[in-house]
């Protein structure tokens, strides 16, 4: 993950004075449809919601006619068929072809495909060598708390007993190959902080590395160069094969649909179908569900409006990297939904991103001055992580904040437009204030943050109410009184607001979305499982699909907690384990 570039985001935005919310949620419930194909919902259709309407079937849930065998050009015969050529399944076809299967791995891309970049691992060789300490179990604990203890427990501490050992698989994997292991730390503070943040694990070129100038680097976005690696050490080193523009369409399972789960039916790039028989077992492995407009209404509605319908009505770019906004269309959870699975049993589906957070901060932490609403009123304790505060935004009068702030700030808190301060001169306190600063001053120039001279200058720029001062001088004087009498922030974060020059910028309403988490009804093993809890013979899933590993929203705490577990720690076990069992 990159922090938001805030002068493109914002750019002109406060001109006008305060912004409203880009799109209002929807006033009226998603619309389900009926019971036959031709009656599918929309959830666009104007309509009122019913408890008959209520318990129809979604139009996402309704399989399309088979396709039939006549259709079908090529048969293609391994152990493990893997859909999707991501972290995770080229995680789970490496591990499984090095226990001697033979793997075949199928990809509407047209190369391997990742974005971010930030992997979690509990402990491993590049944490021991950076004298990181070991996460606590703690931190397991905060992350089950916080998904108010609605997530499959099993899940999370299957990534803390086993991600060593798999990070440290993925680890010899790229040292050995020329690149360079880095151990990305968070914002500094205590482990046993509410919000702490901890530690991910990353990659970077290795001395006299070129990248490719189609991939998108840069600091804290190289996981492009794990998949790459990934999938060259499957084909070169394991024997596995890898078809390229080659669409997942549907699941085959065996004795009219009540068997084993044998088979995935492809399109290929020349129109033709081809079958991909997994004698043992076939894992999805296909991502998201944010483009699908009827899957976001019903799994995540409350994040639904803010995908624009460009991203819902247009064609799936399967090579997309890193971009906000939506991603995929659920191909993997509407395959498995149309040969039995079930759906993951949290609701709604846990988003990561969240609505935008002004003012400058460092990595994921929100915020640390002073916030504001539109009505010029204190509405939170600023010190959180910043998809955190992004849930107190959603609930702001035009889910829109404003955050006000001094020059000193640079000097009071630690901030940062780099992920490892690598141009903010670390270590220098004059030097990286004057470098934050300088930020500033270029987001000023494009008009994304303000500056005056005195606040109520700041304040009438923002648009917002001229009492707004008087919200300020009352948090000066609990600064100068050393305790937040009002939100109880801690006084190491109060830092009060009477020497300009004074900047202040506006959240806009807008939304960070990256992407939805969760999906098919899984187990502990990745196996899919049915409505009764029962596995479905043969199908796995891994990745941004597994269910029930997050809940309310996506927190940063654990850095890179989707990559590192989901992916890379299940992924590993998940091949390990079809060997072992299937």
């Amino acid at each position: 993950m990159t922090e938001i570039n805030r002068r493109n985001f914002l750019k002109g935005a406060l001109a006008a004075g305060a912004m409203t919310a880009a799109v209002g949620m929807m006033g009226c419930s998603p619309k389900s449809g009926g019971e036959e194909k031709a009656a599918a919902a929309s959830a666009v259709e104007d309509f009122v919601q019913t408890a008959d309407t209520a318990t129809k079937k979604w139009s996402f849930e309704i399989a399309p006619d088979p396709i039939t065998e006549d259709k079908i050009a090529e048969t293609i015969e391994t152990d493990v068929v893997v859909v999707g050529c991501g972290t995770s399944g080229l995680m789970v076809a490496n591990s499984a072809a090095e226990e001697g299967l033979g793997v075949v791995v199928v990809s509407a891309s047209a190369a391997p495909v990742a974005r971010g970049g930030s992997n979690n691992a509990i402990y491993c060789k590049a944490m021991e060598r950076a004298n990181v300490d070991r996460l606590s179990e703690f931190q397991i604990r905060k992350e089950i708390f916080y998904a108010g203890n609605q997530v499959d427990e099993r899940k999370w501490y299957k990534h803390f007993n086993n991600s060593e050992k798999a990070m440290n698989w993925v680890i010899d994997l790229m040292e050995s190959a020329g690149y360079k292991v880095k151990v990305e730390i968070g914002t500094p503070s205590e482990d046993t902080d509410l919000y702490h943040e901890t530690c991910s694990i990353g990659w970077d070129l290795g001395d006299g590395m070129q990248a490719d100038p189609d991939m998108q680097l840069a600091t804290g976005m190289m996981q492009p160069l794990l998949v790459k690696e990934l999938a060259r050490h499957l084909t070169e080193d394991l024997g596995g094969e890898i078809y390229f523009k080659t669409k997942g369409e549907q699941l085959v399972r065996d004795s009219d649909g009540a068997g084993r789960v044998s088979a995935v039916v492809c399109s290929r790039e020349d129109g033709s179908f081809a079958k991909y028989v997994g004698k043992k077992a076939v894992v999805l492995a296909t991502g998201d569900f944010s483009a699908n407009r009827d899957m976001m209404y019903a799994y995540a509605p409350s994040y639904a409006p803010y995908i624009s319908d460009d991203v819902y009505d247009g064609e799936t770019n399967y090579d997309v990297g890193f971009q906000y906004g939506g991603l995929f269309k659920g191909d993997g959870q509407r395959m498995g939904l149309w040969v039995g699975a079930a759906w993951q049993k949290v609701f709604p589906n846990c988003v990561m991103g969240g609505f935008y957070g002004p003012g400058p901060r460092n990595l994921y932490s929100n915020f640390l001055g002073l916030l504001v609403n539109k009505n010029g009123e204190r509405f939170m304790n600023e010190d959180c992580l910043s998809p955190c505060a992004g849930m107190n935004n959603f609930g702001q009068p035009s889910k829109t904040v404003f955050a006000l702030w001094n020059e000193d700030y640079a000097r009071q808190e630690t901030v940062s437009g780099s992920w490892n301060n690598d141009t903010m001169h670390e270590g220098d306190a004059d030097a990286v204030a004057k470098a934050v600063i300088e930020s500033w001053e270029a987001d000023v120039k494009s008009g994304a943050t303000v500056k005056g001279d005195t606040i109520e200058d700041v304040i009438k720029q923002l648009g917002l109410p001229s009492d707004t001062a008087e919200t300020v001088k009352r948090y000066n004087e609990l600064c100068a009184k050393g305790s937040d009498d009002d939100f109880h922030k801690g006084a190491d974060h109060m830092h009060s607001l009477e020497q300009g020059p004074f900047y202040g910028q506006s959240s806009g309403g807008m939304l960070v979305f990256l992407t939805v988490l969760g999906g098919l009804n899984t187990d502990a093993n990745m196996r899919v499982l049915d409505a009764d809890d029962e596995p479905l013979p043969g199908l796995y899933n891994v990745g941004t699909m597994v269910g029930d590993m997050f809940a309310t929203n996506y927190t940063f705490m654990t850095e890179g907690a989707n990559y590192g577990a989901n992916c890379i720690t299940f992924g590993y076990l998940t091949g390990k384990y079809i060997a072992e069992n299937e």
